[in-house]
């Protein structure tokens, strides 16, 4: 389990007004594993990363860190 109780997807359920159900029948997962995911006992696959963003109508990256911690990278030119 991890250490950290900070959760993005549990707070953009909340944010978007979605449930843990909602989001498992969108996915196509059960509850159960909604549920672990929320609690930090388990993550989702990358792909499944990339539909509950799309879900929760957010970026991946979003889902991943804190959105102060995301830094924008420059190209090299």
């Amino acid at each position: 389990m991890s250490k950290y109780n900070y959760n993005r997807i549990k707070e953009f359920l909340a944010k978007r007004g979605r449930s843990n159900i909602e989001l498992a029948e969108h996915i196509g997962v059960t509850e159960q594993s909604v549920s672990a995911w929320c609690t930090n006992a388990k993550q989702p696959t990358v792909d499944k990363l990339f539909r509950i963003a799309e879900f929760l109508e957010a970026e991946a990256g979003e889902l991943l860190t804190v959105k102060k911690e995301l830094k924008v990278l420059k190209g090299k030119r």
